[in-house]
């Protein structure tokens, strides 16, 4: 069985409930996603494991605050990859993020839509 996307109540006692906290730290990711995607990915085509350390390292910790532990594992993945200078796996990787990041945006978008409409 694939677990969720998301923790939803880590992430609820994250933000303590707060529907703004949660709206704004959802939006900010949701606004950097993009930027971390497509570094990670230009790292990977030019074979740049500086790079890939740093921007996976980064989006490592921004869904990790989201406790989003299925996309963390797979930037980590990334970063170790990153971190070991062998790049060979490194597609399959990406792959596996990419997927994990489009099963956690909805996810957010529900949960965020769910305590609005709670508060």
């Amino acid at each position: 069985m694939t677990p969720p996307p998301v923790d939803r109540s880590a992430l609820l006692n994250t933000v303590d409930g707060d529907p703004e906290f949660l709206d704004t730290l959802v939006h900010t990711f949701l606004d950097d996603c993009p930027t971390y995607l497509e570094s990670i990915r230009t790292a990977v085509r030019e074979e740049d494991a500086d790079e890939l350390v740093q921007e996976s390292h980064g989006l490592k910790g921004a869904v990790g605050l989201l406790h989003a532990h299925p996309a963390r594992r797979a930037a980590q993945q990334l970063e170790e990859l990153g971190r070991k200078g062998n790049l060979e796996d490194a597609p399959e990787a990406l792959d596996a993020l990419t997927k994990e990041i489009d099963r956690l945006r909805p996810a957010l978008h529900e949960i965020v839509d769910d305590v609005q409409a709670d508060g």
